[in-house]
Formats: C-alpha cells, sequence, structure tokens
C-alpha cells in the first residue's frame, strides 16, 4: 500500500506538468508558425529582415507582418498587403532553397533581370535573391486584376532589404 501511495501523482505535479507542457508548445508554435499578426512598423524594433515595399500598386487598408524562425540564426518574414479580394504578400528569407527548385527555372526568368516569374493557382509570384543580404524575396499578388509582369517588376524594384 506504501509504494502505491508515492507513486501517486498530485494535482499539484499534474498542473505543474500540464503549464510546462502547454508553455513548450505555445513557444513552438510561436517561433514555428506566423500565427503572430505584428503591425509593419516592428520590423526595426525586433530586429527583423525590412523589405517594407515602396510602391504598391493599390489602396490597401490593412497592412501586418508575421515573422518565423527556420532554425538557428534564420528568419523569415511576411509582410501583407490587403483589400477587399487584393493581397500582397511580401516575403524574405533567410533559408535557402536548393539550386533545382522549381522556382528558380530558366524559362520562368525575365530577361535582362535578376527576377523569376511564375503564374499558378490564380495567383502572381516574383522571385529573386539579394546575395549582398544572402537572403532570398518573394512577391506574391492575389486580386481580381492580374498585374502586369512590370508592375510585379516595380514593386520588387522598391523593396530594399536591410534590417
Amino acid at each position: 500500500m506504501e509504494t502505491w501511495h508515492k507513486n501517486q501523482i498530485t494535482k499539484k505535479k499534474l498542473l505543474r506538468y500540464l503549464l510546462t507542457g502547454g508553455i513548450f508548445v505555445l513557444l513552438f508554435l510561436i517561433f514555428t508558425t506566423p500565427i503572430l499578426k505584428m503591425p509593419v512598423s516592428w520590423a526595426d524594433f525586433l530586429g527583423l529582415i525590412k523589405t517594407e515595399p515602396s510602391y504598391i500598386p493599390f489602396e490597401y487598408n490593412k497592412s501586418y507582418m508575421a515573422a518565423t524562425s527556420c532554425g538557428r540564426n534564420c528568419q523569415t518574414v511576411e509582410y501583407h498587403y490587403t483589400v477587399t479580394k487584393t493581397e500582397l504578400v511580401v516575403t524574405a528569407t533567410e533559408k535557402v532553397s536548393w539550386y533545382n527548385d522549381p522556382k528558380w527555372d530558366k524559362e520562368t526568368k525575365i530577361k535582362g533581370t535578376k527576377y523569376y516569374y511564375q503564374d499558378k493557382n490564380q495567383r502572381q509570384y516574383l522571385y529573386w535573391k539579394e546575395d549582398k543580404q544572402e537572403i532570398e524575396l518573394e512577391i506574391e499578388y492575389k486580386g481580381e486584376n492580374k498585374l502586369t509582369k512590370s508592375e510585379i517588376v516595380r514593386i520588387a524594384n522598391s523593396v530594399k532589404p536591410g534590417r
């Protein structure tokens, strides 16, 4: 009877284990998924990659950023600009993709530029690398009206990555 009493989990211990596990799960979610929507202006304060475009081809009514960790000394930051049925997302990541990733297909490169353009699933994508900053960038546009390639390149040219 005495050994059963020693192995019994008390309510206090159970609460402590659940609280510790809950905190661990919460921290894991915060740092690995973009669930926190933060004001775009917080990038400086948090020391994140700044990739705000100075040119956006529509009037947006909502903007926010979301950041995730992609490993040690690695981060991914998404800047969202939205209005009814239109969204522009500028993503910057320090996670380097494989050279044979489909987004770097030579046939999708816009001649005379460093940009790779793709149009799939009613979304337009533009990819490029900033070797000086050692980051990869992406613009994703979804809207009722498609943008021209030159318009998307103009958005990309207005992005000046930094910290």
